[in-house]
């Protein structure tokens, strides 16, 4: 059975709204990625400086400012939908702050146990991170400061 040249061309009309849609809704998902990309970078470069300094404070509005992007996260998780390695990263660089922030006022092995923790999640955002530039697009780059910074404490 053959079909018509019309018929092609009605199907391809058909097929063309949902080819935008979709293109468009790739390229917000990308726009996104890089955005989400962008602030987590710069979170961590902010991070190695207030571990650098013992600046608690500073941990604390760090971690404050990672919290959208956590809870976005989280509202996604809950409504089923996917949760992507950048949303890990900043879940991972958020737990790794707010443990040293604690481990820094404490001390003894309450100390001892928030520096492994916070050593621990540095080194899951190491890798949530590089897939996190893979997603984004982005050169797979070296995210150990954070890691190397808490080992210099």
């Amino acid at each position: 059975m053959r079909s018509s040249k019309r018929q092609n061309l009605l199907r391809w009309l058909a097929f063309g709204p949902a080819a935008f849609a979709l293109a468009g809704s790739l390229t917000a998902h990308a726009a996104s990625s890089s955005d989400v990309h962008e602030r987590i970078s710069n979170a961590e470069k902010a991070m190695i400086k207030a571990i650098s300094a013992h600046d608690t404070a500073l941990l604390r509005r760090i971690v404050g400012s990672l919290g959208p992007l956590i809870e976005d996260a989280l509202k996604r998780k809950k409504a089923g939908g996917q949760v992507s390695s950048c949303d890990l990263a900043a879940h991972s660089l958020g737990f790794a702050g707010t443990s040293l922030s604690e481990a820094i006022a404490e001390r003894g092995k309450e100390r001892q146990l928030l520096m492994g923790d916070a050593q621990q999640a540095a080194a899951d955002f190491d890798r949530d991170m590089s897939a996190c530039d893979a997603q984004a697009g982005q050169k797979t780059g070296n995210h150990a400061g954070v890691a190397k910074a808490l080992r210099a404490l």
